[in-house]
């Protein structure tokens, strides 16, 4: 009875602690740690425990080892040859340890020097900076250095002995040399032009000979088509040309000819007009030469377009005339009709020009630009030409020079610059004018107190001309800006043109401009003969400083300068709307 009692009670607690595994399991647990943890140290591991409050299962976690806390205990220092050390204890656990620091070497030091000789060993000393300790090394022997000749026994043709010296010691040596040879020196020879002998002199004991004669070198000139060949001679359509180069060797110049040119024919000019029964006739004329060319124009043909109007030519040269000089126009082409405007006025301008009657020569009274051409319906017009009249009836005009008409009357600066958008000075017109002008009046004998002398001569020449003033105060105020009413003025008085009895139409009237404007008739008088142009808005701007570009444009117009091209302007490309007037007023053509 107690066995099966035991054996009861054994199998309700198998069956309670299954339960209670069987709780665990499902449990979630909530572990909280339980006193008596054991801390860790830097030799021993720690643990601590703990339970779960809801099912009472429990665990141990171990924690790890710490890591020494390692201070520095005692040092001792490495010298130049012998190790030192380090040692550490753990402040938590007393274990100690060391660290090895090596030997920190010699740190030498030059503390003397013995120099070595050609014969002799040098030294070299050095300390050690640490520990003083010292050592010594040798520097070899330089040994003899005999590269300064003294002299020699031999000769250009026999055997000596030559003296040496050292350079470094001085002591001397001698060494067998053979036969020196001669050393010759080369003398005459052949030229580009003329055979001849080379001699040989030797320079020490002056052996001579001479070479078989040879043969002239010939020029050693530059490839034809070398730019080292300058024109000295232009070919023309009438002669041969020629170009030269200088020869590379005797530097005398080579000259080859150049081919004539062909003929630089105008345009065809109509002389002779055909009609329905005979052939007409037309000449082209080469420019450089004056050798004309006829064509033929088959009889009927009415379309002359292709050809111009000879020109007209005048009886009178330009230039310096006597008060009442008759000049009479003639053209070539009898049936065309000779035009003429005065005082600088275009004749293809119906209100300005004048029909010429060849019966009534043209009288010069006064001095005037005269415009003459002719004109035939059925062909092109002749060119234009134009005549200042000059006459000196004790004004003070003044007028062109001969080569006016050639340009370069204005100076690059320095850098190719123009400056074109700056305005003018006085000076600058001054300039302008005493480039292009002569005047019939004696220089002035005033004295203005700021003309630099640059411009005392050109200033007393206008100024004696009444074409430019100073001021009250006894100055020119040669770099002040002159406005376009004032140069209007100049240019006017300069030209004679006729300022009294000025007409003005209305569509050509200027809104700025008014009739009681002090420059009213100058303005006009310039603007009418085609000299000086208003803007695009209908205004003079007499008010405004004239701009360099302006002034360009306005002297070429009057000194007949035609547009040049091709000169290297920094500060003014080839868009430039003046670049063609600014090109002719600093490059003077031929």
């Amino acid at each position: 009875m107690k066995k099966q009692l035991v054996l009861l009670a054994l199998c309700l607690c198998a069956l309670l602690s299954l339960a209670l595994c069987a709780a665990a399991a499902d449990c979630n647990h909530n572990y909280v740690e339980q006193p008596g943890r054991t801390p860790a140290s830097c030799t021993e591991k720690g643990s601590v425990t703990e339970r779960c409050t809801r099912c009472g299962a429990e665990r141990t976690t171990e924690i790890p080892m710490l890591d020494h806390d390692w201070v520095e205990d005692s040092r001792t220092a490495p010298t130049c040859t012998e190790s030192g050390a380090i040692n550490y204890v753990c402040s938590m656990c007393g274990t100690t340890k060391q660290e090895t620091l090596a030997p920190t070497g010699h740190e030498w030091k030059e503390s003397a020097k013995t120099a070595a000789t050609c014969t002799e060993a040098g030294s070299l000393t050095y300390r050690c900076t640490r520990c003083g300790e010292e050592k010594t090394e040798e520097i070899r022997a330089l040994g003899h250095d005999f590269s300064v000749f003294k002299s020699t026994s031999a000769t250009c043709t026999a055997k000596g002995e030559s003296t040496y010296q050292c350079s470094r010691c001085k002591e001397l040596t001698l060494k067998s040399v053979g036969a020196l040879g001669h050393d010759y020196e080369t003398t005459g020879g052949p030229t580009c032009t003329e055979s001849g002998k080379y001699t040989y002199t030797c320079k020490r004991c002056k052996y001579t000979y001479d070479s078989r004669t040879q043969a002239a070198l010939g020029h050693q000139i530059p490839d034809r088509d070398s730019a080292e060949w300058k024109v000295y001679k232009r070919a023309t359509c009438e002669e041969e040309g020629s170009k030269r180069a200088k020869c590379k060797r005797c530097k005398e110049y080579v000259y080859i000819d150049l081919p004539k040119t062909d003929h630089n024919y105008g345009d065809l000019v109509l002389t002779k007009v055909p009609t329905s029964t005979a052939a007409g006739k037309a000449e082209c004329v080469c420019e450089n030469c004056g050798t004309a060319k006829t064509t033929t124009i088959a009889r009927g043909t009415k379309d002359l377009t292709d050809y111009s109007v000879p020109p007209v030519t005048a009886s009178v040269g330009d230039g310096l005339v006597a008060s009442g000089t008759k000049v009479e126009f003639t053209c070539p082409l009898a049936e065309a009709t000779i035009y003429y405007a005065l005082g600088g006025k275009s004749p293809t301008s119906n209100a300005a020009r004048i029909e010429y009657d060849p019966d009534e020569p043209l009288e010069i009274k006064e001095t005037t630009i005269v415009k003459v051409y002719a004109d035939y319906g059925l062909a092109q017009p002749s060119e234009v030409l134009g005549l200042l009249y000059l006459v000196n009836n004790g004004s003070t005009y003044v007028y062109l020079n001969e080569d006016a008409s050639n340009g370069g009357y204005m100076e690059l600066e320095t850098g190719k610059k123009f400056r074109p958008d700056d305005k003018a000075t006085r000076y600058e017109v001054i300039e302008a004018l005493d480039a292009l002008f002569n005047s019939f009046a004696d220089d002035s004998d005033k004295v203005f107190s700021d003309v630099d002398s640059t411009h005392k001569k050109a200033v007393a020449k206008f100024t004696g001309a009444k074409l430019l003033d100073g001021y009250e105060d006894g100055t020119f105020r040669g770099k002040n800006h002159i406005k376009r009413a004032e140069l209007a003025k100049v240019l006017a008085l300069a030209l004679g043109l006729d300022t009294e009895t000025v007409k003005v139409s209305a569509a050509k009237a200027f809104k700025d401009v008014a009739k009681g404007h002090w420059a009213y008739k100058y303005i006009y008088a310039l603007t009418n003969a085609g000299y000086l142009k208003g803007d695009d808005e209908g205004n003079f701007r007499p008010e405004d400083n004239i701009s360099r570009a302006e002034l360009a444009t306005v002297m070429n117009r009057i000194a007949g300068i035609k547009e040049n091209d091709g000169v290297q302007i920094a500060d003014v490309n080839q868009n430039h709307w003046a670049y063609g007037y600014i090109c002719a007023a600093v490059y003077k053509s031929r």
